[in-house]
């Protein structure tokens, strides 16, 4: 008996990631050299996070818009029904309207309607494909019960219809009263990255004037220099940091021995990581969801990346 593996085109591409990921990170631990080290593991992260965070709104939006077109979808079914048409009938009849995202579901709901299968099994089956959304999960399990119960069909789907049209006028009006909150996340991103220009002036040139001052005073000399100098005799799981900040420091062409080089990668990796979290931030307060917020940092990620390229040419950071 054969068995044949079956992978979705998220799995393959996730699957394709990893093998790249292990293959670049073995590349870093067999130069032995931390800064590679370093940027395999940024480089690795990366490739393994960014195309599931970019399936993952992929999937988020296609799942707002079926949400979006269903009352329509109700709508017809309404009319269909009013005018005796059974409800199976009126489903095949609606799937040649245009839904948008929501067409193939119909068009599927269609073609097993069209071969006889039970209408309750056709709705079962269609609930559990859109199962990630909770508002359409409970608009079937209504319909279902509904239609056991012998219910008044279409009144039921007017109902629902009616219903769903007054959550998204609803949530339309949360979203754009909610609006300025997320532009305040990117006037926080960009304030942080001002905050981090006036520590880097303040702090570098007092550490540089102090790491002259101790030259040659031992260990206490160079960790104020630079506390990742000590990494130089030893590979360990707490010099993995400074292995990434050497990457980082290479990016934009600072003395990795320096102790500007430490600040100006510190500094860049708290101003990644708060444009991360404040992109997930935005995305929850202005439309409800983390994964919404993806698309917010990935804005935000590439403003702080970008704000680091000019600035630190310019001496506003690092040093």
């Amino acid at each position: 008996m054969k068995f044949k593996l079956e992978l979705s085109k998220e799995r393959k591409i996730l699957l394709v990631c990893i093998l790249i990921s292990v293959f670049l990170l073995m590349i870093g631990v067999l130069s032995g050299l931390q800064g590679v080290l370093g940027n395999t593991i940024m480089l690795a992260t990366f490739i393994i996070i960014t195309p599931q965070l970019i399936f993952n709104y992929v999937n988020y939006r296609n799942l707002k818009d079926i949400e979006l077109y269903y009352p329509h979808f109700l709508r017809d079914l309404v009319e269909s029904t009013r005018a005796g048409m059974p409800l199976h009938k009126a489903i095949i009849f609606s799937s040649h309207t245009d839904y948008g995202a929501l067409t193939p579901h119909i068009q599927k709901m269609s073609h097993q309607l069209s071969w006889n299968v039970n209408i309750i099994q056709v709705l079962e089956q269609a609930r559990e494909r859109l199962k990630k959304s909770n508002t359409l999960t409970k608009v079937f399990r209504i319909l279902i019960e509904t239609y056991n119960s012998g219910g008044s069909i279409d009144s039921t789907l007017d109902s629902l219809s009616n219903t769903m049209m007054t959550i998204q006028d609803t949530e339309k009006e949360r979203k754009s009263t909610l609006n300025q909150y997320v532009i305040a996340m990117y006037v926080i991103s960009l304030v942080f990255i001002g905050i981090v220009v006036g520590i880097n002036w303040l702090m570098v040139p007092v550490f540089q004037s102090m790491a002259s001052t101790t030259a040659g005073a031992g260990v206490m000399g160079t960790i104020i220099a630079n506390p990742c100098n000590t990494c130089v005799y030893g590979a360990d799981v707490a010099c993995t940091p400074c292995g990434i900040y050497g990457g980082i420091c290479s990016i934009f062409g600072s003395d990795p021995n320096s102790i500007g080089c430490y600040y100006l990668a510190l500094f860049f990796s708290i101003s990644i990581i708060q444009s991360l979290m404040g992109g997930l931030v935005a995305g929850q307060i202005g439309e409800g969801s983390v994964i919404a917020g993806i698309k917010h940092s990935l804005i935000l990620v590439c403003i702080t990346v970008a704000a680091f390229l000019i600035l630190v040419p310019l001496g506003f950071i690092g040093g």
